[in-house]
């Protein structure tokens, strides 16, 4: 088919509608009604003659051949959007869309770059979209590698293939305890085997076997997805836990948690820009790591 404005509206109908798999998320997106979306889409399926999704009581599904348009949609709006950036960047302009994954419970890392690597790409004449998201390692890296994010800042304890990844700096954590506890406010030679092992111990999952290997744990009594989830089970008195320095500071000074021996227990985790591993990345992504590496360099210093 040859594809004119008509058709590019109808195709990031159906782009956004795989991308968030239904029409809820689409909607959001995109501001329109579900009848709205399902004219669309079947207008689209009508130019292509092939059903692209099954939908219906049983929820929506794209189709093999559904799934092969999207990946090629995903490449046409790719491709359009570094057109557009490349063009804008001839005129002097950074222009298009810029989406950056980060580790969840950073804003209260002051030795953070993200802040002020965004004051500096903000000062320059720009008309790009931002859009920040918030998720696991195991998240990150996956929307890293099918085009969904274009850098990614975190920790990320399993590496995978076709990503590439640049370290910034390096956090320090420390083993926590709630009031209650029967290590809370006590000295570290307090913290033998024998209290340790009575111990519960929570972990957030992607960090698992290396908080148990840290603290000497064969087993764990509790597992979450971030750091919010495993506040809440160490505040309760019941669980000890690791969670980064700068993150349990504000209920340490509260008097609510207490570090567990903290110069035995001092758990390095190593921060690092993440990106795509394939493709060259367009003026918009790499002003921006180059704008955070000025950032995180002026941190260090």
């Amino acid at each position: 088919m040859n594809v004119d404005n008509i058709d590019l509206r109808l195709l990031r109908v159906f782009h956004a509608l795989a991308e968030h798999g239904g029409f809820a998320g689409a909607q959001a997106e995109l501001g329109l009604t579900p009848s709205t979306l399902s004219i669309h889409l079947s207008n689209l399926e009508q130019r292509l003659g092939m059903v692209l999704c099954e939908r219906g009581r049983g929820g929506f599904r794209l189709t093999d051949k559904g799934e092969r348009v999207f990946l090629s949609t995903k490449r046409l709006f790719t491709a359009l959007e570094g057109f557009r950036a490349e063009t804008a960047a001839l005129r002097g302009k950074l222009v298009g869309e810029l989406s950056i994954g980060i580790a969840d419970s950073t804003v209260t890392d002051d030795r953070s770059p993200i802040a002020a690597a965004v004051r500096r790409f903000e000062a320059r004449d720009n008309d790009v979209h931002l859009r920040l998201i918030v998720d696991r390692p195991a998240g990150l890296n996956h929307a890293l590698l099918d085009g969904r994010l274009n850098l990614a800042i975190g920790f990320f304890p399993r590496p995978v293939a076709g990503v590439n990844y640049e370290k910034l700096y390096a956090e320090t954590g420390h083993l926590y305890c709630g009031v209650g506890h029967h290590l809370f406010g006590k000295p570290p030679e307090a913290a033998d085997p024998l209290a340790l092992g009575r111990s519960r111990f929570v972990a957030r999952a992607y960090s698992l076997e290396r908080d148990l290997n840290a603290i000497g744990h064969v087993s764990h009594k509790a597992s979450v997805e971030n750091m919010e989830a495993q506040a809440h089970l160490i505040l309760s008195g019941c669980f000890i836990g690791f969670l980064p320095e700068h993150y349990a500071r504000a209920f340490v000074e509260a008097g609510r948690m207490h570090a567990i021996a903290p110069e035995r227990f001092a758990l390095p985790s190593e921060v690092f820009l993440a990106t795509p591993g394939v493709g060259k990345p367009n003026l918009v992504v790499s002003t921006f790591c180059d704008d955070l590496r000025h950032a995180n360099a002026a941190l260090d210093a």
